[in-house]
């Protein structure tokens, strides 16, 4: 005959076979609630941190204020440094765009600088100084002052990957007004021509005319009746040689009315060139810094 289990001997049994189990399972859920909430903190943290690389510091500012909300995470250090940064920057950067619309270009870029020192992957302040660079830029390149025009563009061009050619375009529009035309080259050479050949036209004119002046003073003082005869032996050699350098220059005389000529249609030929520019040439688009904001403007020829 079997003997019936006690039933406390019963409940007993049952208790010590079923508390470690509930256990396992509670301890199992007390794991799963901590993974649950480090998750939540990070990804507060990720979207605060990718949000302050953009320069978004008001939304990056509540992402982090979120971190502090986290059960065990309510004195984050890190959290709490970042929410500093981001009010530091929401500072800076309402003083930078009151500088701006006040027409206060240096005080801005001031700013702006301390913004990226704050944060160096600041994209919104990257865009602002783009901005401005290239606004400069068009400015100076409409006043024609193309050499400043093009190191405004070069600076906007070192703060935006966005717009890397249509600034490249404007530079290289810029280069193609500062080379010199061919008819340049062409105006300095018949200018110099001109020049080199009247100037010496003149010489051998005035060398012709200081050795005829010459014989004619020695002719005077050698023979002052005219009678053709030079008795002295040293006046009639000062005479020979007199009349041999004037006779030497009369030979060059050609030579005058050569130089005479080649200046005078270098010099009708520097006159046509200056008084006939040529036309640039112009395609049926045209692309020209716009006057207003940053960009190209679009033009068509008809």
């Amino acid at each position: 005959m079997h003997k019936l289990i006690h039933p406390f001997i019963l409940l007993l049994l049952l208790t010590v076979f079923l508390m470690p189990s509930r256990r396992v399972m509670g301890g199992s859920r007390e794991t799963a609630k901590t993974v649950v909430v480090d998750e939540e903190y990070d990804r507060y943290r990720k979207r605060g941190d990718d949000l302050f690389k953009e320069g978004k510091y008001l939304e990056a500012r509540r992402q982090y204020q979120n971190c502090l909300e986290v059960p065990g995470f309510e004195n984050d250090t890190y959290a709490k440094e970042q929410i500093q940064e981001c009010t530091t920057g929401l500072a800076l950067r309402k003083q930078a765009d009151d500088a701006m619309r006040q027409g206060k270009g240096a005080e801005a870029i001031k700013l702006m600088n301390q913004l990226l020192n704050l944060n160096p992957d600041d994209l919104i302040t990257k865009g602002q100084f783009a901005d401005y660079y290239e606004r400069e830029g068009n400015q100076l390149f409409n006043q024609k002052q193309y050499l400043r025009a093009k190191e405004s563009y070069s600076k906007a061009l070192s703060y935006t990957t966005t717009r890397q050619e249509t600034l490249r375009l404007q530079i290289r529009t810029i280069d193609n007004l500062s080379r010199p035309s061919k008819q340049v080259g062409i105006k300095v050479v018949t200018g110099l021509v001109a020049v080199g050949a009247g100037a010496y036209a003149l010489l051998l004119r005035n060398d012709y005319n200081s050795k005829f002046s010459a014989l004619n003073q020695i002719s005077q003082t050698a023979d002052p009746t005219g009678s053709g005869i030079i008795a002295d032996p040293n006046t009639y050699r000062q005479y020979n040689e007199a009349y041999s350098a004037a006779e030497a220059a009369q030979q060059k005389n050609g030579l005058f009315k050569a130089c005479v000529g080649v200046a005078a249609v270098a010099t009708v030929a520097e006159l046509y060139l200056l008084l006939h520019k040529p036309k640039p040439s112009t395609s049926a688009f045209q692309w020209k810094p716009s006057s207003q904001s940053w960009g190209l403007a679009v033009g068509y020829t008809f």
